[in-house]
């Protein structure tokens, strides 16, 4: 968030520490320090502010959406509170009055740094993409030693696939800041498409050496050195769909021709005329499948990394409650014998290894139940497990799923080709779609 330019009188330093109990996680005390800090000055917006944050650190946004709304309203023509309402607007809705808040702030300051970039995060968690990345643009002609303006605008290049116009910002942070992860990591995603294999494992080692614990590090790293990872870290996966959260379905569904939540509700409608089932939706995303599918007699639990997703499938009204965990995590704490249902739209091209998510989706199931799931498709004369270069998503050959859904144990499995899975640069990626059943129980003897 874009800091507060405030003087330096003894009041304003009593906010200072407030704000930094509040950064520490002291909640507790920093509410008591505000309430009395609100006594002595009821009509300061600054106060507003610091409620906005200290309800934002307690997980309370509906709060934290009317700490800044009264901010803006004691200060109406001040830049910071526009901007610091309008990131909340613009991850919770609704986006156009986000828009319009960073539009305001800028005519108000437009050569204001921190203004140009809380306006671009404001525009790309609102879905407007192209807006984010002129204004990042904008604000690094006017601002070229704006370190996280520069950083921003170098990840919407890499989004663009303009690796070579966003390395020279990654060095640019670099050659200042040294030790700066995000530069390194934006550094390593330009080094594998357009660097040579060295550089690249160069990047991959500084990171690792930086953050030796980190899975995403590690992740990274064994790609450099030519290791395929089973997996894709959770922190890589839920910060690439929050992104992408406030657009997925417009882009995903019309731009992308991705049906496969349209199918499995078609299938599924099928299955069970009556719609009477429990459904655990693994990487549920945004909810298409609950869009698709509508109210069932049963309940339909949603399991995604990505907050953002989960707050958009909310939106629905469909779903009983929301997990936010790695779905493999998931499975593994559900009982067995639990769902008639199991749906995976797509996940497995994050989760990669298929062996684990299969097993449990059995183990899970009740008997006779469904478990339906798609994958991208590797060539027979490929790996099992494939992890595509580019896009970073994993591909499955569509007998080696077969064989991991007869280990199982799984009968009836159908796997239904999709010579277009969704669209990437205008061409077909190709995909399957499994639908399996669980074996019924014996009928007693």
């Amino acid at each position: 968030m874009p800091p507060i330019h405030i003087p330096s009188d003894p009041f304003t330093q009593r906010l200072q520490h407030i704000r930094q109990q509040i950064a520490d996680g002291q909640l507790r005390e920093a509410a008591a320090a505000l309430g009395e800090a609100q006594k002595q000055a009821p009509t300061d917006a600054r106060i507003a502010l610091l409620g906005m944050r200290l309800a934002s650190q307690a997980g309370n946004l509906a709060g934290a959406i009317q700490a800044a709304r009264r901010a803006l309203q004691l200060a109406p023509d001040w830049p910071v509170a526009q901007v610091e309402l309008g990131l909340l607007l613009a991850h919770q809705g609704p986006r156009d009055e986000a828009m319009d808040l960073a539009r305001r702030a800028l005519a108000l300051e437009p050569k204001d740094a921190e203004v140009r970039f809380g306006a671009a995060r404001i525009a790309a968690g609102a879905g407007h993409i192209d807006q984010a990345f002129e204004w990042a643009r904008q604000g690094v002609q006017d601002h070229p030693e704006h370190l996280e303006l520069r950083l921003f605008l170098g990840r919407a290049l890499v989004t663009r696939r303009d690796y070579a116009e966003a390395l020279p910002h990654f060095e640019f942070v670099r050659q200042r800041q040294p030790l700066n992860v995000d530069a390194l990591l934006g550094l390593m995603s330009c080094e594998r498409i357009i660097g040579t294999p060295e550089r690249f494992q160069a990047q991959a080692d500084a990171v690792l050496a930086l953050r030796p614990g980190d899975a995403s590090a590690r992740f990274w790293h064994d790609i450099a050195h030519g290791r395929i990872p089973a997996t894709q870290p959770a922190a890589l996966i839920a910060g690439a769909y929050d992104a992408y959260a406030p657009y997925y379905d417009m882009h995903l569904v019309r731009a992308l021709k991705y049906r496969v939540p349209e199918r499995i509700a078609e299938l599924l409608k099928r299955a069970y005329p009556d719609l009477r089932f429990n459904l655990l939706d693994l990487g549920c995303g945004t909810g298409l499948v609950g869009a698709y599918l509508g109210r069932i007699q049963g309940h339909m639990i949603g399991v995604d990394l990505s907050q953002r997703m989960i707050d958009e499938a909310a939106r629905h009204q469909l779903y009983s409650r929301f997990h936010r965990v790695n779905l493999l995590d998931a499975l593994a704490d559900t009982p067995a014998d639990h769902y008639e249902v199991i749906t995976c739209a797509g996940a497995l091209t994050d989760a990669g290894d298929a062996a684990p998510v299969i097993a449990n989706a059995l183990r899970i199931l009740k008997p006779d139940g469904h478990f339906l799931f798609s994958c991208e498709r590797a060539g027979e004369d490929e790996a099992d497990l494939v992890l595509r270069p580019e896009s970073m998503r994993y591909a499955h050959k569509p007998s080696a799923i077969r064989r991991l859904c007869e280990a199982a144990g799984f009968t009836d499995i159908v796997i239904e080709d999709l010579p277009t899975l969704y669209l990437e640069n205008d061409q077909p990626v190709p995909g399957f779609l499994v639908h399996a059943r669980k074996p019924a129980a014996p009928h007693p003897a």
